[in-house]
């Protein structure tokens, strides 16, 4: 017996009734719905903006929104080492003393990945408006989406047979549930139809589902700093056989490089110069020395290698590919379709980076081999940290 569990008529009547709720709304009214749902929450306030989060994800938006002729305020944070040190020149402040400053005069929009807690937080301190950021990136679509992991509703539609297709072939009720939730959440923005995460030491090494190898081969396709091959070495110890670590960004993979001597398992870690596609080649490159370095369409990037995994001459063969590259997972599943194909190793594909990546990435991947067994998980809140597992069956755990 495995973890695998057939589709009930239950499951598959839960997801009818969100698709047939989809399906029969009218495209005005979705489409007014997007452009409203920032405003409805924000009010009169909606014009003045406090972002709380100075990371990644609250530089991004704030970018984002002065592309859109938008500046907010002030940006709020809870790490007292940033506090009264402008961040791209915006000011940032005590969450104490933003909401004493702005807290009945402009809506607070929640810029980290994990804000229910923060979204609590600032209405204890009396903050009037608060929003999490998904309805102010509908609200600018034209200049977040589909960048940020998230879709316009209206889009959805096109993309039905889609969701039914991966829905039909995953394998477990934990999965068919999360693309429920997700469904529900994203064209709704519902964030009570969404369960708690799993825990985050689990992300990409799903031990209740697979079992390892005592001669594991791990290829982690954008490596960043090392932390998964890290993770892979807690969970293996001293078992597995070696480690390929995709990483183009050069501050990144300094950073790998010398955790990798820390923990003492250099000796077996090959690092790769390269970004994965589906082509060899240059691609311009954006070298960010942080874990959302990418693949860009635009010019100002660097000029860096491209590998497909079929085309690597492995020493020895992969038997499980991680791959977080910030969107270019399918094109790199399509660059490894013959390796695939032909030796099956296990896959962790992150699926959060384009909202559609939830159900065609696992479509894709049983595209090019059928055998594989499909789960589902996500790690973080609302859409973030997404997985989907490609299992080969004599890899799934036995109960």
């Amino acid at each position: 017996m495995t973890q695998t569990q057939l589709a009930t008529s239950s499951d598959v009547d839960q997801l009818e009734n969100i698709l047939r709720r989809i399906e029969a709304e009218p495209p005005d009214a979705v489409r007014a719905r997007e452009r409203n749902a920032f405003d409805d929450l924000a009010g009169p306030l909606g014009e003045k903006l406090v972002l709380f989060g100075a990371g990644p994800l609250g530089k991004g938006i704030l970018a984002g929104l002065r592309k859109a002729g938008v500046e907010p305020l002030a940006f709020a944070d809870n790490n007292r080492d940033l506090w009264h040190h402008p961040v791209m020149g915006l000011p940032v402040l005590s969450a104490a003393e933003a909401a004493e400053q702005y807290g009945k005069t402009a809506c607070f929009v929640v810029t980290i990945y994990q804000g229910s807690s923060v979204r609590r937080q600032l209405a204890s301190l009396g903050c009037q408006r608060v929003a999490a950021c998904a309805p102010l990136l509908w609200k600018y679509a034209d200049t977040f989406i589909p960048q940020c992991g998230l879709e316009l509703p209206h889009r959805f539609r096109e993309q039905c047979a889609s969701i039914r297709q991966c829905y039909a072939m995953l394998e477990d009720g934990l999965s068919r549930r999360e693309v429920r939730e997700q469904l529900h959440w994203r064209y709704w923005l519902d964030f009570s139809a969404l369960s708690p995460p799993l825990d985050a030491r689990g992300t990409y090494f799903p031990m209740d589902l697979l079992s390892p190898a005592p001669d594991e081969v791990f290829v982690d396709c954008g490596s960043f700093d090392g932390d998964s091959i890290q993770s892979f070495n807690r969970h293996w110890g001293s078992e597995f056989r070696h480690a390929f670590a995709f990483e183009p960004d050069p501050v990144n993979r300094g950073a790998l490089s010398s955790n990798m001597e820390k923990i003492g398992i250099e000796d077996r870690v090959t690092v790769m110069p390269y970004a994965v596609g589906n082509m060899n080649g240059q691609v311009s490159f954006a070298c960010n020395s942080s874990a959302s370095s990418h693949i860009t369409t635009q010019e100002a990037g660097s000029t860096i290698e491209c590998r497909r995994l079929d085309d690597i001459e492995w020493p020895v063969t992969p038997t499980y590919i991680k791959m977080d590259i910030e969107g270019a997972e399918p094109e790199a599943l399509a660059g490894g379709r013959e390796l695939l194909r032909r030796h099956q190793p296990v896959l962790a594909v992150c699926t959060y980076h384009r909202s559609e990546h939830l159900w065609d990435i696992p479509n894709l991947i049983r595209s090019i081999s059928p055998d594989y067994q499909v789960f589902l998980r996500r790690y973080a809140e609302e859409c973030w940290e997404g997985v989907c597992y490609a299992i080969p069956r004599p890899r799934l755990k036995r109960a």
